[in-house]
């Protein structure tokens, strides 16, 4: 081997070591530095708690809108969601009807006031009863959409359905079925007076 091809060699060999070094320094994923910032978020999060909390609003008609959370921690990426758990709320109409929710979990808006109640959600407004999956009460547009495994109640009928949309201001309501084919089912409470 000539002297030549020797420092050729050298030289690739050398500008190898130093490629690998680079890569590795610069490029590669150090876990110890992934552990320490999930440390970080983790502790973010504790510090974002919020225990016993209670916010109240009302529109421009006399309706007032509570709603109380065990905990609650502000969402990292949109600081105008609220995450509570253990949720309670009172829609009051004409200082007089209301409209009162519980669920395990809620996503709060505090600009918009717009919440999406989850798990194990309660309804109760005057002697009727309704549970469900989800409840989004859309307070910006004065409705409120119910969706899965409803299961409604008063002292006439029990419906069994998957969506319903209720407005807020003429509290009229809309019941339907996500699949048109299936049919909404009643089921009508005889009591000796109907």
């Amino acid at each position: 081997m000539n002297k030549k091809t020797f420092i050729q060699i050298v030289l690739l060999l050398f500008l190898l070591i130093i490629t690998v070094s680079f890569y590795y320094n610069y490029f590669s994923p150090d876990i110890k530095t992934d552990k320490k910032e999930i440390k970080n978020i983790v502790k973010s999060n504790d510090q974002n708690l919020i225990k016993d909390l209670s916010y109240f609003s009302k529109d421009i008609y006399g309706n007032e809108y509570i709603i109380e959370a065990k905990t609650g921690t502000a969402d990292i990426e949109n600081p105008n969601l609220i995450n509570l758990q253990i949720v309670n709320a009172k829609i009051k109409f004409d200082k007089k009807n209301e409209i009162i929710v519980t669920s395990q979990e809620a996503i709060y808006n505090n600009i918009t006031y717009d919440t999406k109640f989850s798990g194990d959600v309660l309804i109760t407004f005057e002697n009727q009863l309704v549970s469900c999956d989800f409840m989004e009460a859309k307070l910006s547009e004065n409705i409120a959409i119910l969706s899965g495994n409803i299961f409604y109640r008063n002292f006439l009928s029990e419906i069994y359905a998957d969506k319903i949309e209720f407005n807020l201001l003429d509290r009229s309501s809309k019941i339907s079925m996500f699949n048109k084919n299936e049919k909404i089912k009643i089921n009508y409470i005889k009591d000796g007076t109907n």
